[in-house]
């Protein structure tokens, strides 16, 4: 983990953009809500979270059509520090958790039956344990799901004296076109010329480390979501051409 100054409320509202994006594809509308003053400014690292966060959503919109996805963040202080409470919830088809206590074993058959392995939700519950948290799930067999964590974080600045107790974040509409892949930011050719590579020969690990070093949570957070959906699939073919189609629309 590398903590870092953050802005959480521009974190939230960049990965609000690309989430509306991300849904629309199912029909789904996409919600975002923040509760409590958020910090101006807080400790952590805020690309592993969006990491999370794009996981979390591109695993409910899946599962989701016609529906509804939800990000929620509530904030409250505590002495130096906020504790925020996140959770993903959607409208999608549910599992019944009653036989099956652990959350991944839980999402195996569902998982399977939507082409996926469930990796997204093990490198989610990496990163987030790495951070001092732990994923949680509550769903219902036609009723939905709700993923959520606990995060307790250094405050650097305090909010303003008039911020509100409660919003929701300005952005886009809750429904727009999905967006295509020629206006979808990229890191350069060289980089997706690695990435080629990488997935040529499987190398799942140097694939997870190469987001790490090539890409930017603000500009290429679609061009992510998009690399981790197909890694949770093991779909080396697809990041292969990915990163070869992302090299000719960069051009």
């Amino acid at each position: 983990m590398r903590p870092a100054p953050i802005d959480l409320q521009a974190l939230l509202a960049d990965i609000s953009d690309y989430a509306v994006s991300l849904c629309s594809q199912q029909n789904n509308h996409f919600h975002c809500h923040v509760s409590g003053a958020l910090p101006r400014r807080i400790a952590m690292d805020g690309k592993r979270l969006q990491q999370v966060l794009l996981n979390l959503v591109s695993n409910a919109a899946k599962f989701t059509r016609d529906g509804v996805v939800t990000l929620s963040v509530h904030a409250r202080q505590d002495a130096e520090f906020c504790v925020l409470n996140v959770s993903v919830s959607d409208t999608g088809i549910g599992i019944d958790l009653a036989q099956k206590p652990d959350i991944f074993d839980a999402f195996q058959q569902i998982q399977a039956e939507g082409g996926s392995t469930g990796l997204g939700l093990f490198i989610s519950q990496r990163i987030l344990m790495a951070m001092g948290g732990s994923l949680e799930v509550s769903s219902a067999a036609g009723e939905g799901t709700t993923f959520s964590f606990e995060l307790s974080v250094p405050i650097i600045e305090a909010s303003g004296a008039g911020s509100p107790a409660a919003n929701a974040l300005p952005g886009p509409p809750s429904r727009i076109a999905a967006a295509p892949v020629a206006a979808i930011a990229t890191p350069g050719n060289a980089a997706l010329d690695e990435l080629a590579e990488l997935a040529l020969h499987g190398r799942l690990s140097d694939i997870e480390g190469w987001i790490n070093r090539h890409t930017d949570p603000n500009t290429h957070a679609l061009f992510t979501a998009q690399l981790l959906d197909r890694l949770e699939q093991f779909d080396f073919a697809g990041i292969h051409q990915l990163a070869q189609h992302s090299k000719r629309s960069a051009g």
